[in-house]
């Protein structure tokens, strides 16, 4: 009889012991859950600031260029550009609505080198500097555009695109945030009426202003698309494109009635997809025109000078 009550004193101290074993593990969990929150919730802060002060810094928005322009002389009407890209004319931004942005990339590059363009989207959250790391293909994945640790990262391409935008396909990452910043408002996309009302997005560089027509939108695969296709060969990357046009269904928003073959230099915008880790949103624009960015000036041999109308900075 003692032996029992021996026994089942231990008993119910071995489960006291895991119980409160359980509990402890339970509490290191929630503490950590909790310091993951909280690093989230200051990461998306500090990423928004950031970006904030960047654009007050650095870009001078049509508004403000619209102000300068009523009290400054008449324009020359600007040269034709130049052929940049291979096999295909474009034309200027003259037949088109550019949001006209002067844009100090000096000061952005000394901010951070690996910056080297900016991408706007309109009526979506999505207007942020573009960075690429060298050797590093995803580098900005998980860093600020100040290269500090952030959950948000930064809109970003990979080193296997070129900086120049000449490649025949290049992808712009960026995470799709729950307080709807960097590429979370892509996913407007998905609603028919926003992707036929919002065709163009624009891509702005030290030199140039670049101008894309949205003709598709859809849920993917994560396949990766600089790796797995091979977009330098004419015939692959028509095969690729046909394979996009032909989608259907539920989600999927495509535009026949505008032309898109493997002549064309086409951007990816790519996030995420909430709660399908498998998956990727995709929206797609094909290059449109080209125009030289604002208060970029020809030079003598040929070249050109960049500069702003605040700072006057020369690149």
């Amino acid at each position: 009889m003692e032996k029992n009550t021996q026994q089942d004193g231990n008993g119910q101290k071995h489960k006291m012991s895991v119980r409160l074993a359980v509990r402890i593990v339970c509490l290191i969990g929630l503490l950590c859950c909790l310091a993951w929150l909280f690093k989230y919730v200051a990461d998306t802060r500090r990423n928004q600031k950031q970006t904030e002060e960047v654009k007050q810094e650095y870009v001078t928005t049509q508004e403000a260029l619209d102000v300068v322009e009523q009290t400054a002389p008449p324009e020359t009407t600007p040269e034709p550009e130049p052929n940049l890209f291979a096999g295909r004319e474009y034309p200027d931004l003259s037949e088109f609505e550019v949001p006209e942005r002067e844009i100090d990339f000096t000061g952005l590059q000394e901010t951070n080198p690996d910056i080297y363009a900016w991408l706007y989207v309109p009526d979506t959250n999505v207007d942020y500097p573009v960075l690429q790391r060298e050797g590093d293909a995803d580098y900005y994945l998980t860093h600020d555009l100040e290269g500090a640790d952030s959950a948000a990262g930064s809109i970003f391409t990979q080193y296997y695109n070129s900086r120049d935008w000449t490649d025949n396909h290049t992808v712009i990452y960026g995470h799709n945030m729950k307080n709807k910043s960097m590429f979370a408002t892509l996913h407007n996309y998905e609603d028919s009426q926003f992707f036929d009302e919002h065709k163009y997005f624009y891509v702005y560089t030290p030199e140039y202003t670049l101008v894309y027509q949205v003709f598709a939108a859809y849920k993917s695969s994560n396949t990766h698309l600089l790796l797995n296709y091979n977009m330098s060969d004419h015939d692959s990357f028509q095969q690729y494109l046909d394979s996009v046009l032909a989608q259907d269904g539920i989600g999927v928003n495509i535009d026949r009635d505008i032309q898109v073959d493997a002549d064309d230099h086409i951007i990816t915008l790519s996030t995420c997809l909430g709660g399908y880790a498998q998956n990727r949103y995709l929206v797609q624009g094909k290059l449109a025109a080209v125009g030289k960015a604002a208060g970029t000036e020809e030079t003598e041999n040929g070249g050109t000078i960049t500069g702003t109308a605040e700072t006057g900075t020369d690149r």
